[in-house]
This record gives C-alpha cells, sequence and structure tokens, in this order.
C-alpha cells in the first residue's frame, strides 16, 4: 500500500467526461426519500452517467416518482419489477447496463455533486481497476439533515480558464470555492492490501462490504463468471469480497462523498438482532472465509474469524441486555455459532490484530457461559459506569 496525504486530483472537463458511468438505484417503498436520492445523482458534476432505476414492485408512489424523473433526464431508465429484494433488484439492471463503469446507491441515500468526478478522477490519476470513497453516516432526525433537500448546483464553469473563479453551491446558503482539483488522502493498493483494509475494518481507508461507495470497471463482474448479487440480506459480503479478490490495484479516496442514512425506521439495517443474522449473515461470513482461503489469503481468512467471533460476542451481550421477547433462544443460538471457534481457536487469537482481551473474553465464554454473563453482568453494572466517572472527571 501507498499512501498520498492531499493528494491534487485534477478536475475533469465535461468535454473529456467521455467514460459511461453506469449508477444502479434500487428501490422499494422509498416515496419519502426517492427524489432526493436520483436529484443527487443527476446532480453531479460528472455529467456522462446512465441512470438505471429497479423498482422493486414497491407498493406506495415510488414507482411513480421514478417515472416522473425519468420524464425530466434521458439518462434515467426506470424498470418495474415484481418484488424480490435489494440483490436481485441490483441484478436486473445490471444486466441492462452499458456503461465502461459501474456503481451503486440505495435509494434512501444520497451523494455529494463531485463523488463521481473525484472518483473518476483517481481512476485516471492512477490507471486502477476500482475507487473506493468515504461515507459519511447521516442521522435522518437531525434537525439539519431533515429540511428539505435542496440540489447543489455548480457555476458554470470556462474551462478554457481558471477554475478558481467556480464555486459549488450546497442549496445551504453556503458557497465552496472550487480549484482546478480535489485534494484528498489517499491511498493505492494491490488486491491483497484491499481484501485487508476490507477485513480488518481500517478506520482511515475504509473499504466496507457496501457496494455504494465504490466505482470500477464493469468488465470485473462480467468476464468469465459473471458477479452478481445473491438473493437476501448481507448481499454485499460476498460479493464485494469476490469482486477485491478480481481486481488488480485499487484507489482508497479518504474524501467523504456518499451520505448514509443510519436511522431510517423502515430500514432492514436498523430492527435490532433479528434471527436473519443467524440464517443470512453468518452462512454469508462462512462464505467469505472461503473466497479469501480460495483466492490465496488464509491469514486473512483468519483475520476475518476473529473479527467475525469478536461481533458476535458483541450481538450476543447486545440480545442479552434486551428486552427480546425471544432473548433466550437467540442467546443459546448464538452461544452454538460462538463455540465454532474451537475448531481453529489457536489460528484465530494468534492472527495479527488479535487482542488479548478479546481472547480472555472468548476463553471465558467457552469455559462457562452463566459465568460469562454474570462477568458482564458486573461490566454493565458497576464497571463501565466509573470508568465513565473518571473520564468525565480527567
Amino acid at each position: 500500500m501507498q499512501e498520498y496525504p492531499s493528494y491534487k486530483l485534477n478536475r475533469i472537463a465535461e468535454a473529456d467526461q467521455t467514460d459511461l458511468i453506469t449508477v444502479i438505484v434500487a428501490c422499494y417503498n422509498i416515496e419519502t426519500y426517492i427524489r432526493r436520492c436520483v436529484d443527487s445523482i443527476t446532480a453531479q458534476t460528472y455529467k456522462n452517467l446512465e441512470i438505471l432505476i429497479t423498482d422493486d414492485g414497491s407498493t406506495d408512489s415510488s414507482g411513480a416518482i421514478c417515472d416522473e424523473l425519468a420524464s425530466k433526464d434521458p439518462r434515467i431508465k426506470v424498470f418495474h419489477t415484481d418484488n424480490h429484494g435489494l440483490g436481485l433488484a441490483r441484478d436486473y439492471a445490471m444486466d441492462r447496463a452499458s456503461g465502461t463503469y459501474i456503481t451503486f446507491v440505495d435509494g434512501d441515500d444520497y451523494i455529494e455533486p463531485r463523488m463521481y468526478e473525484e472518483m473518476m478522477a483517481a481512476m485516471k490519476a492512477f490507471d486502477t481497476d476500482i475507487v473506493v470513497a468515504g461515507y459519511k453516516n447521516i442521522f435522518e432526525s437531525d434537525s439539519i439533515v431533515s429540511k428539505a433537500y435542496k440540489v447543489p448546483k455548480v457555476k458554470k464553469v470556462d474551462w478554457a480558464a481558471d477554475y478558481n473563479d467556480s464555486a459549488l453551491d450546497t442549496g445551504n446558503g453556503v458557497s465552496i470555492e472550487q480549484d482546478d482539483y480535489y485534494s484528498t488522502d489517499l491511498a493505492f493498493m494491490n488486491s491483497e492490501d484491499l481484501l485487508r483494509a476490507l477485513v480488518e475494518e481500517d478506520e482511515k481507508y475504509v473499504v466496507q462490504n457496501c457496494a455504494w461507495n465504490k466505482l470500477y470497471k464493469r468488465s470485473f463482474v462480467e468476464e468469465g463468471d459473471k458477479l452478481r448479487f445473491p438473493e437476501g440480506h448481507y448481499e454485499d459480503i460476498v460479493y464485494t469480497t469476490k469482486l477485491l479478490s478480481k481486481i488488480s490495484s485499487g484507489v482508497v479516496i479518504c474524501d467523504k462523498l456518499y451520505n448514509y442514512i443510519t436511522d431510517r425506521s423502515g430500514s432492514i439495517m436498523n430492527q435490532g438482532v433479528k434471527w436473519d443474522i443467524l440464517t443470512q449473515q453468518i452462512p454469508a461470513y462462512k462464505a467469505r472465509n472461503k473466497v479469501l482461503v480460495d483466492a490465496g489469503y488464509p491469514e486473512l481468512a483468519y483475520i476475518h474469524q476473529y473479527m467475525v467471533y469478536k461481533k458476535l460476542l458483541l450481538l450476543y451481550t447486545q440480545v442479552r441486555r434486551s428486552k427480546d421477547p425471544e432473548k433466550k433462544a437467540k442467546m443459546d443460538a448464538l452461544a452454538d455459532v460462538i463455540r465454532g471457534v474451537k475448531d481453529n481457536y489457536a489460528k484465530v487469537y494468534s492472527c495479527r490484530i488479535a487482542n488479548p482481551h478479546q481472547e480472555l473474553r472468548m476463553k471465558l465464554f467457552l469455559k462457562n457461559t452463566m459465568l460469562y454473563n454474570s462477568f458482564m453482568a458486573v461490566n454493565d453494572t458497576f464497571i463501565i459506569p466509573v470508568k465513565v466517572w473518571i473520564s468525565n472527571k480527567s
């Protein structure tokens, strides 16, 4: 991995925006959000876009809103299908894509005006296969966010002249001066570096499972065995791992260009500890482990297992603290999965990032679950409040 602090990415004049980007949006019953999402895409400073929206059997006005937006912008195509879920809705549009590059936006999120221009600038500067952007967690209840959305606008630029006079209007009375470049911390990575950042959940160079913060050559999902999203939730986990194992190199930029809505009440990602974590997420993690091993990265596979077992202990504790009527059944089911660490215990807890405190917790859990629960109860009731009190005093 090669890091480049404050790297200057040259802006791309509209006349030079010759590569078509396919932007895929899956839409299901999000009438409150879909207009904002699509408006943020059509407002991109990179204009050469093909915007494919799959209305996945919406029963509200989402489909009609998409049709209205398509009637105003020829770059937008809307497909109305029966409800099959997010993964298959994306696949439907992928089969009809024609762009040289491809990317995704979730229909309840929105993106910054410069997102695709900046990502394409990085793509060209490093002659690479994929670019990954940073993102912001947006709380829909935030008073600023909940105001009526205004599409950010960019003043017309004389591309032959100095860009220093151009300005970005955020739509909220704030103008941001634009130069002829975008400056951001970034890193150039090979396939293993990207997979490592994904598995280890790097906090600076954020790769993530998600499909929506990545722009890449469409050829990587079309050539050979076509790469498509599986049916069900947690569809990004295996897809992204397979994608990153196929590419040669990529760039991760630190600019936060994607706005991810984290607290929408109807979101499938905001519904507590549900059974599908056991029936779909954990199987997806197991499938990812196989992808890593098959790609020749057994060390990353053990690191991945370490991260998964760490999360499972947190989920177990979250359920224990809850008032879920199915609490005991979920705790028992999670405990059965967690005990599976015994098969590779030594290699998992000797991996490069293993934390001895996490290992002690796992040892306690495996030795006696009731003792572990008692320890965590003491931790919640006494140790954490004392630590918070000391921290506030200092």
